[in-house]
């Protein structure tokens, strides 16, 4: 079968392995649908994880239907629609070092249990839809770390596929003062079209003074002049980002930082001092996975329209990985047949 494999920095191939086999414990998987997430990108750019050297697999975001199951596997019969959780018993992560990886005709789901790593997709949904459950389950976990409620005023940095989860569960959570900021015009429109309720493009606008018109000025703190902003969500991992965001603070503001930041990131402490801003990070979702999957079924056509903007027959990978990695797409979707 065809799986895709990164072998050296800036490099991936489609290669030729072979099919997996199940184990009595384990299920093989014909996929349906994989998503390509922001993370593939820098796995590439980096080059291989594995630690001895080995081609890694990608693909994580992954749907499809059970055909082959071990003896010893109950409650997961053939043809079964199913949710790939990632996170592997072994505790390693399908498409990000593990063994495995979902961008492949066929997978290998190691000790398979339902409920835990393989999660039943409901009546109705597609696989294609059900595949959105991991970014999604990102954005909802980032989401969750702020603590927001319906009257928070709240900014989302970067609007990425995860930046563009982030504001679904946003606005689902009827939070009513979201301000979505992009580099990007393009994920500027797709932001609006999710339900942010106002834009702002810091290359084109001052970035201080259109946030402060939206949600107001705080209160100054020693003499400097902050704006309204409860809530800052950092999903850019833009450079200065940070900074801007804790020079115009107010005092007991929260940042959720959620982007990862490759190289190590200077902070001005000293200013935050007086603000006393609460500062927290977002990155393990387990919890959200089946919350974000069995919700699926009611968010609104539209929003997912607006979410998903490409999708590609895995045939067709090397065209979507490179529409993957243009800053006018969101999310970028690959199906198989």
């Amino acid at each position: 079968m065809k799986a895709v494999r990164v072998h050296k920095p800036g490099h991936y191939w489609i290669d030729d392995v072979p099919m997996p086999v199940a184990g009595s414990r384990d299920v093989v998987v014909k996929m349906s649908a994989c998503g390509i997430c922001g993370s593939d990108i820098h796995f590439v750019q980096r080059g291989s994880l594995r630690a001895d050297g080995s081609p890694m697999p990608l693909g994580h975001e992954a749907a499809g239907i059970v055909e082959t199951v071990g003896s010893e596997v109950t409650g997961i019969p053939i043809g079964s629609r199913v949710f790939i959780n990632p996170m592997t018993t072994d505790g390693a992560i399908i498409g990000t070092g593990a063994d495995e990886g979902a961008f492949a005709s066929h997978i290998l789901i190691r000790k398979a249990v339902l409920g835990e790593n393989i999660l039943a997709v409901p009546e109705g949904l597609s696989l294609e839809r059900a595949a959105l459950a991991e970014p999604l389950a990102v954005g909802l976990h980032t989401v969750n770390r702020g603590n927001p409620n319906a009257e928070s005023k709240v900014a989302v940095f970067g609007c990425g596929p995860i930046g563009l989860a982030a504001i679904l569960w946003l606005v689902r959570r009827g939070v009513r003062h979201i301000v979505a900021i992009d580099v990007a015009d393009e994920r500027l429109e797709h932001a609006r079209r999710m339900g942010a309720h106002a834009t702002i493009n810091p290359l084109k606008d001052d970035l201080v003074q259109r946030l402060g018109a939206h949600h107001g000025a705080g209160a100054p703190v020693m003499g400097q002049a902050t704006v309204g902003t409860d809530i800052y969500y950092d999903l850019a991992a833009g450079k200065g980002v940070i900074d801007q965001i804790t020079a115009m603070a107010k005092f007991r503001s929260r940042l959720v930082i959620g982007a990862i930041y490759i190289n190590p990131v200077e902070v001005n402490f000293r200013g935050l001092i007086m603000r006393e801003m609460e500062i927290t990070t977002a990155g393990v979702y387990q919890q959200e996975l089946r919350e974000a999957l069995y919700e699926l079924p009611n968010i609104e056509t539209a929003v997912l329209d607006a979410y998903v903007t490409s999708t590609f027959p895995f045939d067709d990978f090397d065209n979507a990985f490179a529409v993957a990695k243009q800053v006018t797409s969101a999310k970028v979707m690959v199906t198989f047949t």
